[in-house]
This record gives structure tokens, sequence and C-alpha cells, in this order.
């Protein structure tokens, strides 16, 4: 009898059926005039008759439906020998090929790449950037499948991705969910790179030319700073290297942000809230990449269980996107506070300004329904916005609640960190029940009624009550505003376009329509270089009741609609510290300030 080593059978019993089982990508970068990427794909096919390969619907992490299918064209497919094979398609992002008995089948297409978005592929002059979701197939029922990737692009370009490698110029992924979740820059474009608990972090930002000795000076003190913080917090980075990857955009758009993934971020910012002349960085610099940064742990890995695994396909619901946004929001705001980015002036400002976001919507609504409609882009009260203010919020409220009852021998940091343990490690994701369980046992007081009221519920959140247990003084100030009661949007001609009416308002009273252009209120021209309705705030408070014009484009035509001044009562909030707080008051803020 030949004997043989455990370890050296099962190499040798799955080392060929791997590399036969393995998904070959070549991603080939056309005339950057062509704004078009062109991808090969050879699938494993032997013993099927169809082979079903899709693309992704939407990208974990910016929660809408995308559709990546509708940038493909020039579809087709082949065997080995070169000789093309029929297909069809399946569904919206499917396609059917017929294998012909194929050992091995490549299908090829363009995919057209020229949108400005956090989860959208992108090829400009001397540039491109993509996420995998974008370009890469995957046979269905066959996400465990391994990835190799190659890149052809001009001689002169780098290539910076979260891929494995390279490896004789060839990048690995160990399973699609790793090969979906990989963004890629390809190009010309700044590399900078520094350690922070013995672990490289890269950052690459394109234009290269924004990335200045003084702007790289704050971004790398920033980083630093706060991904120590964040790795004390629970207990040592999850990743070998991590990539900062960066679009400062000199074209006119209305919108920065960023997207997480398990070892890497994409973020897009405006070149005029990226930084100043000086290489002073805009304001939510900071708090987008540490926001990013600890997306390591919430939702990269300590997941909600609706969403455990990732389907492509179609939109996965969970009550818990408040947690996993909302809550990182109040961590990425720790974490700048306790590195001393923040000072806690600027960290209670923030919560002010989180309170007035979710005090100021014209009706209630619930932290769990947030996290629901993010996927339809609400109009009148767009809620998967707002949970991200409310649920930082929440944790806030939570992590005092936490070190009050437990005169601070307990905190918020302690149910993150047995999340990650306890399902994260587990390879299972968690749910409400279980969230309120870690909760309770951390000494959480009355966690059913804190959720039933204030998660699940739309009643007020307890800010005098419980800020004051950490020595936080909340000052409440009603105040009469005026308001029009128009949602707008703007055009890519510059105009304002109405999106929704509020019921009630002076624009519902003057019979203003989803569809207009709205041009004047009163003796304000309405324009999107400036803030109209402050100024309208401004210029008729204290006029309620008095006759008001509204001009709006409709169906081509200048009409002219008569309404009153009408307003509403909104409550105006602000934080401090308390003078002379309790010794108690003074240890659960030190604790929380410090994660000590």
């Amino acid at each position: 009898m030949h004997r043989v080593s455990p370890v050296a059978l099962v190499a040798a019993l799955f080392s060929t059926p791997l590399a036969a089982q393995t998904v070959r990508y070549d991603v080939t970068l056309k005339a950057s005039s062509e704004q078009q990427f062109h991808i090969a794909a050879e699938f494993p096919a032997a013993g099927k008759e169809t082979l079903f390969v899709s693309l992704p619907a939407w990208s974990p992490g910016s929660y809408e439906i995308q559709n990546y299918a509708r940038y493909v064209h020039g579809f087709g497919a082949k065997n080995a020998s070169g000789q093309p094979l029929r297909w069809d398609r399946g569904d919206k992002d499917t396609w059917r090929v017929v294998t012909g008995r194929a050992d091995r089948v490549t299908v090829e297409f363009d995919f057209l790449a020229d949108t400005i978005d956090l989860s959208i592929a992108r090829v400009t002059q001397n540039f491109a950037q993509f996420l995998g979701t974008n370009l890469f197939l995957f046979e269905e029922g066959q996400i465990a499948r391994p990835a190799e990737v190659r890149f052809h692009v001009p001689a002169e370009w780098q290539v910076t991705t979260a891929l494995n490698g390279p490896v004789n110029g060839v990048y690995r992924a160990a399973d699609y969910h790793e090969l979906a979740d990989a963004m890629t820059f390809l190009g010309r474009y700044s590399l900078d790179s520094l350690q922070t608990d013995g672990k490289w972090i890269r950052i690459a930002v394109w234009p290269a030319n924004d990335y200045t000795p003084a702007v790289a000076t704050n971004i790398r003190n920033g980083v630093a700073k706060m991904t120590a913080v964040q790795n004390r917090i629970m207990g040592g980075p999850p990743y070998d290297t991590y990539t900062v990857f960066f679009n400062v955009i000199h074209e006119p758009v209305n919108f920065g942000g960023g997207l997480e993934h398990s070892s890497s971020q994409y973020d897009i910012m405006p070149a005029g809230a990226f930084a100043d002349a000086s290489g002073t960085l805009g304001d939510f610099m900071y708090p987008l990449l540490s926001h990013e940064f600890f997306h390591l742990w919430n939702v990269k890995r300590i997941r909600p269980a609706e969403m455990w695994p990732y389907d492509y396909r179609e939109e996965q619901y969970t009550p818990l996107l408040w947690w996993s946004e909302g809550v990182t929001d109040y961590y990425a705001d720790l974490t700048n506070l306790r590195s001393g980015l923040w000072t806690a002036d600027q960290f209670l400002q923030n919560a002010t300004s989180n309170i007035q976001q979710v005090e100021s919507t014209p009706e209630p609504w619930s932290a769990e329904d947030g996290s629901a409609a993010t996927w339809i882009h609400e109009v009148y009260i767009n809620s998967s916005q707002l949970y991200y203010p409310k649920g930082s919020l929440l944790g806030f409220l939570l992590d005092i609640s936490i070190r009050d009852a437990t005169d601070n021998a307990h905190n918020l940091d302690e149910v993150m960190r047995t999340l990650f343990t306890r399902y994260y490690r587990q390879n299972k994701g968690f749910r409400t029940a279980e969230l309120l369980n870690e909760l309770r046992a951390v000494g959480m007081p009355d966690v059913d009624t804190f959720y039933r009221r204030y998660i699940d519920g739309r009643d007020t959140l307890p800010y005098e009550t419980v800020f004051a247990k950490a020595g936080i003084v909340v000052n409440k100030q009603v105040v009469t505003v005026p308001f029009v009661g128009v949602s707008t949007q703007p055009t890519p001609s510059g105009a304002m376009q109405v999106q929704a009416v509020t019921p009630g308002s002076s624009a519902d009273a003057a019979g203003v329509q989803p569809g207009d252009v709205i041009t004047s209120v009163g003796d304000i021209v309405v324009t999107t270089n400036q803030d109209w309705a402050t100024t309208f705030r401004s210029q008729y408070r204290g006029k309620s009741g008095q006759p008001l014009r509204i001009t709006v484009q409709r169906g081509g035509r200048l009409q002219t609609l008569n309404t009153t001044v009408r307003e509403r009562t909104n409550a105006s909030y602000s934080l401090g510290r308390a003078p002379n707080p309790t010794p108690k008051q003074a240890k659960i803020w030190q604790g929380l300030s410090t994660g000590l």
C-alpha cells in the first residue's frame, strides 16, 4: 500500500478539480474616447447543455437596483475552438448559452462606462475604474468558484485592485463574493501608502494633481489616527492590505459619498468639498473616511441575517440598516472624537445636526421602515437617507443608557465586538431579536420598550432624559417658519423640477403638481445655484396668510398660481456639555469620549 500524508492527499484530490472549476476573466480597456471595457469570461461547462450566466442587479452597500446588464452590448459566446455558440436572453440580466457539450465556454461583451457613480464603471482620459459587480459575470448557482483576472491596458498605466496578486500578471479571488467586491483603478493616478498596526493601507487618488503634499499630510494623518482607534475598538484590523480609492470630481455633480468593501472603500467628492487650495480637507472628508473604515466590521462582516449570503439578483430586505449604516455613522463620529480629529464641540454639533434632520421631517417614520424603504428612493420623505442620522442617534442613546445602567462598566463597543465574534466569526448574520439579546446582556435597561417605541416605533427619541446621563444638556427652542411645501430636483438644464408636493402646504393650495418646473416663489427666483428656500423662510417669516404667487412652467407654458403664505412649527435643538457634571455624568462622558 502506498501511503500519502493527509496534506498531500488533500492537494492531490483538489488541485486539479479546483483549476478546472476556475473562471478566467480578461478585462481590456478599449480606446478611452469610447468609454468602454471589453470583457471575456471563460467558464467551465463540461456536461452541461446550457450555461446560464448573469450580471448582478445591484452592489452590496449600495442598496438600489442598478441592472448592470443595461450597459452591456456586443454579447457573444464561443467554444474553445473559437466556434460561435447560440445564445439568448433568459431574463433582464441573464444569458443562456447552448454549449454544444464544450468543456469550457467563453462569453464576451462590451460594457459602456460613462457614469459618475459609487457603484458604476467609468472610463475617462488616462483613467478607468470599476467594481466587480459591473463587469464580472457569474454562472447561476456557482458563486463558490475561484476566479483569475488579467488586465490589458496601456503599458504606462498602473493597476490597483482589491484582488489578490499579481502573480505573473494574474490576479485572483477565492470566490465570486470576493470578485464582486473588488474595486479597481486603472490608469494614471496618485498612489501612496502608510502602515497602521502593522498592516498596509494604500491611498489611490485620481486625478493625481489633487493629491498635493498638504492634502497627503492631512489624509495620512486622519487615516492613521482613525484606523488606530477603530482597531482598538474591534480588536485589530480584519485585512492584510486595505485601499482607499478616491475620485475627485471637477465636473458638476450634486453628491459626494463612499461605498464600503471588505478590504477597501471607494469615495467620490466634488473638488470644492475635497480640499481647498491650502490642502485643508472639506468638513465631510474625515466623517466619510471614518464611516467607510468602520464598515470593515459593521455590515461587511457583521451583517444582518437577511443579507447572508448576498443575493445579487434582487433586493434583500432587512429591518437592520439603521444599525448597519446609522450606528456605523455613530462610530465614525466617535472615532473622530476619540482620535482627536474632532473636538467635543464638533462631535456635539454633529449630533445636533442629526437631531435637526430627524425632527424636521414632516411626518414620523421608524428606523426599521427606513431600512426597508432604501430600495425605492422615496420622494416625499427619503427615510432611507434619514436612517443615517436616526441610526447614529440611536447608537448614541443606547451607548449612554448602557453606561449609565452599569456605572460605565459596559458599553456599546462590547455589543459590536460580540456581534463580530458570535456571528461573523461563526459564518452567519444576526437578526433583530439577537441584537436585542446582546444589548440586554450588557445591561441595556428595558430593551423591549426602547425597541418598540424608538426603533420599530415612531416616538420622538428621548434626547433630554438620556443625554443628561452623560452630562449633555439639550436646549430646545420652538420656532414657526414659512414653508412652500415642494420637493425639487435639478434638471439637466439647471431648472428645478417639482418631485412631490406636501399636503396642506402653500404649494398644495396653489395647485402645484409634480413635474412642474418652479421658477419663482413670491419675488424670489428659484435656481439651482442658490439656497432659495432659506431666503424664502427669512423673507416671509411672520407673514402667514398673506398673498403669495408661485410661478411654474407646465407643458412648456408659464403659469402663475395664487396662494397664501403658510407656516409650520419646527423645533430647533442644540447640545452642550453641562458646566458642572456629577461624578457619574463625568465618568460616562469620559468613557464614551475616550474609550477608556
